[in-house]
């Protein structure tokens, strides 16, 4: 009993099986597709005693006689019969060859709900029913010839006339219609706003053994290509192979089943041709069109080629190895991924070419009338390591959504929603130049998208102000407590970004995505506040132009990337004192380090350094270089200054804020005083910049003497007068000669000013003044003033009183 269960099973599989591949792909339309006066659903090639029908499902809403008329291409005399729910209805004949609309003559009653309509045809070719209109009104023929399909009759009866030819040099432009947008550092190509044609395409079921394919009276060069889509091993094309420079495949079909007929323009253009098959005619005044795209080159592995936001209409996409061969992979509407992102009527390729390699992308409009504009994508990566590698912190986020578009490096989500790419930046960190010294860090963010100071020349400028979630083209995100990200959309910095949004998640792939995909109260909270661009951009100097990222703009020469390094002198220096650490206390603070860095990869989607910080083993670290922080600011300096440990940078501000701080104020306000190099270029920077900056400094007046040591007393300053009201004064009295600088932060508004820039000075007594004006707060400010010498820092206060 047992074995006869397992043989029917299996004899029913193998029943399946075989139906299946008797039908063509199914296409299901969305929801409110009208088909005249009732909604289609879906609609696929059958084929049943070796003869292939056209079953449309369609969606009456009411109770009503309705009149069933197509536009179709047949051959004059061919016939088709109408079943509707599998009663036979009409037997209808071609009124001539070609293009045509074919008429039920008689209404018929559907009631409310889902109908099947079946046209039979007299072949294994599924007949070309392309578009359906079921009207509840008896339509003239001539007065029928409305609405799309009568433009797209016209339409062929111009191409018949004059056809439409590109020439090669007009084709390797680019078709004016699209555009290609930059993509700093992406895998894939792109070409957007991009008008998409219909091209033939037809299914034909073959049977296994020997087979001809030609095309004849064809109005521009053209390439006919045939392929299995179940098995590309069956995949044939040919441009000029045929009789009179026709296309001619001569094909030995090893798999019987549906395969599927289209036609290319070689290079470009529209136009017309017959395809005959084992000699008999296949499609008359078959339209030649659509448009192939070069990607920048020839690729392998798992890509994603697809179409997106469709203005209109309805694509396909195939692909190839070169221009006009044979098809090594073919979408229409893709689905079943596993994602939640709804592709609609969009078409998407997504393959592990691991035998194959591919570099050419061909699309069309699906029908007649479904034409219209799209942005299209060309091997872009196959899944980003967000969702792969941080599972847990993106539990919304599908991995067939998560599309790669770049490899991970040295810049992150706010620096990508910005333009750059040369560097890591997070606007509240205390090193940013972004940094607004307030406890609402969105001022920060603020800064940075208003270009206060610039990124880059030509840098977007954008605002919150009278920004909402429809027209914001950067998203910033929070947690209940902290900004965690940024996600950009297009045309942000005139990238394209993909289907929806894209985010360069901290030191992870770059990835299309979703626009809320990536929440998650725990990790990068939600959508906070949106920017939207002014229209204008960043003007420094003469510059008036907009540039898409940091990089066009070095690479018109404009700017430059200002990588800041110690000089030679500080490196000695920190080299010195390396030598001079304590072993014992070397070995446990890289201990401890060590422990801590191997936290940073469960962190790697994050861009705040700050959120690296909030463990036990940098708890464990802070504590231990706190017993001895010059000790400890040593290893720091030297970690720091390789970019892999920038991290560490929270730690540098933390042990130097009390005594250094100052210096850092220094080098911002250096840099704002000097944003340009001595050629006139704008200097680009990022954090790690400012704190290589900063160490530098940090290195002149750094001693390993413990803090604790008693100094001999060689600089003396005194405020006057203290308190103070309008003008503070600093009398210096120097007993040996050196370096010095005096500068006076103010507690109010943690605004600095240098009384003195660092100077050489002779023995003696010196007196500096500024106005309070310049840089303090009101009544009851704090103003702290520093002497700043080679060995340390001297620090005296004075109150303000109004």
């Amino acid at each position: 009993m047992r074995k006869q269960c397992l043989f029917l099973s299996y004899f029913i599989c193998c029943i399946l099986l075989q139906v299946q591949a008797q039908q063509t792909e199914v296409k299901y339309y969305p929801n409110g597709t009208k088909a005249g006066e009732v909604y289609a659903v879906k609609n696929y090639g059958e084929l049943n005693k070796d003869v292939s029908s056209r079953i449309w499902t369609i969606d009456s809403r009411s109770d009503k006689d309705y009149y069933i008329w197509a536009l179709v291409n047949m051959q004059e005399g061919e016939s088709t019969t109408v079943y509707i729910d599998n009663v036979k209805h009409e037997f209808v004949k071609a009124t001539k060859v070609g293009w045509q609309y074919i008429q039920c003559v008689n209404s018929s009653y559907l009631s409310t709900g889902k109908h099947v309509l079946r046209f039979e045809g007299i072949s294994t070719a599924v007949p070309m029913i392309e578009e359906l209109f079921c009207t509840t009104n008896k339509p003239a023929f001539r007065g029928a010839e409305v609405g799309p399909a009568a433009d797209f009759l016209k339409h062929v009866n111009t191409l018949i006339a004059q056809p439409v030819v590109i020439t090669p040099e007009e084709a390797e432009v680019g078709d004016l219609s699209s555009k290609v947008l930059p993509n700093p550092q992406g895998v894939y190509d792109n070409a957007i706003d991009t008008s998409f044609g219909y091209s033939h395409f037809s299914w034909v079921y073959l049977t296994a053994g020997s087979h001809t394919f030609t095309t004849s009276g064809s109005t521009i060069t053209r390439s006919l290509t045939v392929f299995n889509p179940t098995n590309y091993t069956y995949s044939w094309s040919n441009v000029n192979g045929g009789p009179g420079g026709e296309s001619g495949l001569y094909l030995n079909v090893g798999l019987a089943g549906y395969y599927a007929v289209t036609l290319r323009p070689y290079p470009s253009g529209s136009g017309t041709t017959n395809i005959i098959l084992d000699g008999s005619t296949l499609v008359s005044n078959a339209i030649i069109g659509g448009r192939t795209y070069a990607m920048s080159t020839l690729k392998g592995g798992v890509m994603n080629s697809f179409t997106c936001r469709l203005t209109a209409g309805d694509t396909r996409i195939l692909t190839s190895r070169y221009f006009a061969s044979s098809a090594r992979a073919y979408n229409d509407d893709y689905s079943g991924g596993g994602g939640d992102w709804n592709w609609g009527l969009a078409s998407r390729i997504k393959k592990d070419f691991a035998t194959d390699s591919v570099q050419y992308g061909f699309v069309c409009a699906y029908s007649p009338s479904s034409t219209g504009i799209c942005d299209i994508y060309l091997g872009a990566g196959g899944v980003s390591n967000l969702p792969i590698s941080e599972p847990q912190n993106f539990p919304l986020l599908k991995q067939d959504d998560a599309i790669k578009t770049a490899q991970g490096g040295y810049y992150n989500c706010i620096s990508w929603s910005g333009g750059v790419t040369s560097t890591w930046i997070w606007p509240p960190s205390s090193l940013s130049t972004y940094n607004c010294n307030s406890a609402n860090y969105l001022l920060c963010f603020d800064n940075f998208y208003s270009n206060n100071p610039v990124r880059y020349p030509g840098a977007w400028n954008y605002t919150r102000t009278g920004a909402t979630v429809n027209n914001a083209v950067v998203d910033l995100w929070k947690t209940a407590s902290a900004y965690t990200h940024a996600s950009v959309r297009k045309p942000g910095n005139n990238h394209p970004h993909g289907y929806d949004w894209e985010s360069k998640p901290g030191g992870l792939d770059r990835t299309f995505h979703p626009r809320n995909a990536l929440t998650n109260a725990n990790w990068y909270g939600a959508v906070s506040n949106y920017y939207t661009p002014t229209g204008t951009a960043a003007r420094t100097g003469t510059v008036a132009v907009s540039f898409a990222t940091d990089a066009d703009a070095v690479k018109a020469g404009v700017a430059v990337f200002d990588v800041a390094k110690l000089t030679s002198e500080a490196n000695n220096k920190l080299a010195m004192l390396l030598r001079k650490t304590d072993g014992s206390f070397s070995n446990r603070f890289n201990e401890l380090y060590d422990a801590w860095e191997k936290t940073w990869q469960a962190n790697a989607s994050i861009s705040d350094p700050a959120a690296y910080c909030k463990n036990k083993e940098y708890a464990a670290l802070a504590s231990f270089a706190a017993t001895k922080p010059k000790q400890a600011l040593i290893h720091i300096f030297e970690k720091f200054v390789n970019k892999e440990h920038h991290l560490i940078g929270e730690l540098l501000c933390s042990l130097a804020k009390e005594k250094y701080s100052h210096l850092l104020t220094a080098v911002k306000q250096e840099r704002a005083a000097r944003p340009n190099d001595e050629a006139g270029r704008y200097r680009i920077h990022g954090d790690h910049d400012n704190g290589v900056l900063y160490i530098e400094k940090i290195l002149k007046y750094f001693t390993l003497e413990d803090d604790t040591k008693t100094e001999q007393t060689e600089q003396f300053i005194t405020v006057l007068p203290n308190p103070v009201k309008d003008r503070l004064t600093v009398k210096l009295t120097l007993l040996k000669p050196g370096k010095v600088a005096i500068i006076a932060i103010s507690g109010q508004t943690q605004k600095a000013q240098f009384l003195l820039a660092e100077t050489e000075l002779a023995q003696g007594i010196y007196q500096y003044s500024t106005l309070l004006q310049n840089f303090a707060g009101g009544n009851g400010d704090v103003i702290t003033v520093q002497l700043i010498t080679a060995t340390g820092v001297k620090t005296t206060k004075a109150i303000v009183v109004r």
